[in-house]
């Protein structure tokens, strides 16, 4: 049987010693940004540049940044004390919490009426429904992807009534079962035909048609998962070994932080809001976790 929160306390505990150790007293010179695996785009490199010049300003060292391959290699970096500060989704949160001491500062608020994930498939295919990929090769984004793979999995219990040994052994429900190493990459495995189906942030699917990657007609959305409000969007968060008064300039930054071209480049939304959050904000996703039967190893074990 699994052990998600005796695993959860006893690596809280651990992460909270080695904060406690790692604390040298010495003043920080450069605060590094770990961008997760994302759309990437001159535009977005442009926007990431602009916010982290502003946040130099705030902190005064500088801020650089950098493209991590995966959500568990940026969640090792903040751990090693190799990144300060990551956007994770919300399942990728509660590993980087419990295995990085990743301390959520801010979230992303958007138009709670679009969907938390979508299902897609190319236009011309002949799926039409949940139902209809029974036999089918699915391309999950990443295995800790809040929208690109956990909760539409768990979606997929729900609706179709399958048990989770179903949704997770090829040969069973899919014919085969893979991770694209990304949201962008899950689409472009979608129009190639890599993948009959692929889970992904509708977010994402809008960033790449307005950045010219893929049109609106390459591909079709079959279903949509609804989204959750609170903590759906995953969290700014910072490592808990800084000073307070670093997470509090961080935090101030980002709640305050209101340059339009950067919060729509984050989802694709001009709705898009920075909002704060407290860790009890993801309790809901623990609990979907658990319900999954995932333990904080197996989050990353993919």
């Amino acid at each position: 049987m699994k052990t998600y929160k005796k695993s959860l306390l006893l690596s809280s505990m651990l992460v909270g010693a080695l904060a406690l150790a790692g604390c040298s007293g010495e003043k920080q010179d450069e605060f590094i940004i770990a961008y997760l695996p994302q759309e990437n785009s001159e535009q977005k490199a442009k926007v990431d540049k602009a916010f982290e010049e502003d946040l130099e300003k705030i902190l005064g060292m500088e801020v650089s940044s950098y493209q991590a391959n995966s959500y568990n290699a940026a969640i090792e970096a903040m751990k090693n004390d190799k990144a300060d500060l990551a956007l994770f989704g919300a399942f990728s949160y509660i590993v980087a919490s419990e295995r990085a001491g990743a301390e959520a500062l801010a979230g992303i608020k958007t138009d709670t009426s679009l969907p938390m994930s979508v299902f897609i498939t190319a236009s011309d295919s002949d799926i039409e429904s949940l139902e209809d990929l029974k036999g089918k090769t699915i391309g999950f984004a990443d295995p800790v992807s809040t929208s690109g793979h956990l909760m539409p999995k768990s979606y997929l219990i729900e609706s179709l009534g399958l048990t989770l040994e179903e949704v997770e052994k090829e040969g069973k429900f899919f014919k085969s079962i893979n991770f694209a190493g990304g949201h962008d990459k899950a689409v472009i495995g979608v129009t190639n035909k890599q993948y009959d189906v692929a889970t992904v942030s509708p977010g994402v699917l809008k960033m790449m048609e307005k950045n010219g990657v893929i049109k609106k007609d390459d591909y079709k959305i079959i279903e949509e998962v609804p989204t959750i409000e609170v903590g759906s969007g995953g969290a700014y968060a910072i490592r808990d070994n800084h000073s307070e008064e670093t997470k509090n300039d961080v935090k101030e930054f980002l709640l305050t932080y209101d340059d339009p071209t950067y919060l729509e480049a984050l989802t694709g939304s001009k709705d898009t809001k920075l909002v704060e959050v407290q860790d009890s904000d993801f309790d809901k996703f623990r609990e979907v976790a658990e319900s999954l039967n995932l333990s904080p190893e197996e989050l990353l074990a993919h």
